[in-house]
């Protein structure tokens, strides 16, 4: 898995509406076609993710390595 949100880059939203974030965290979706389009997640986006995350930890994915792409 090569996927990084970093906690430490903040946007803040510039023209904010009532009951909108004050602050975004920015990431890069790369889309399976190679397009690649910018994302804003709130505080509590990710952190509901990191909570399904615990849930689930069969579905993180695992560093796949060259044997077992080979068998797949």
């Amino acid at each position: 898995m090569e996927s990084t949100i970093k906690m430490n880059e903040i946007v803040f939203n510039s023209e904010r509406r009532f009951g909108s974030a004050k602050e975004y965290y920015p990431a890069l979706v790369e889309g399976s076609n190679g397009n690649k389009k910018p994302a804003l997640f709130t505080e509590d986006q990710i952190l509901l993710a990191m909570e399904r995350a615990e849930r689930n930890p069969e579905d993180i994915p695992k560093d796949q390595t060259f044997w077992n792409w080979l068998t797949n």
